[in-house]
């Protein structure tokens, strides 16, 4: 039987989350660069405009982005905070 400890766990999930949260700020960060502006002024920005399918586009996978960073964020608090459980399956 292999012993593991609860912390390497969380160290391991949490490099992992830290890994995530920075590839998705990058995708933020190049929405941003490219229109200019922050998610919600672009959001307002958008509820203006007429058909135009790659803003359309890069609306929604901005938008995407935003939520996926903060479920990010607060899985990064959970686990900082011990707030998981580890389920137990068996392998064969």
């Amino acid at each position: 039987m292999v012993v593991i400890a609860k912390q390497n766990v969380v160290d391991i999930l949490l490099m992992e989350a830290f890994y995530e949260m920075h590839q998705v700020r990058d995708r933020l960060n190049f929405f941003q660069e490219k229109y200019q502006q922050t998610f919600e002024n672009f959001s307002v920005f958008m509820k203006k405009e007429n058909e135009n399918f790659e803003y359309f586009d890069d609306y929604m996978e901005w938008k995407a982005y935003t939520k996926l960073f903060d479920e990010v964020l607060k899985k990064i608090e959970e686990l900082k905070n011990g707030n998981f459980q580890i389920a137990l399956t068996a392998l064969r």
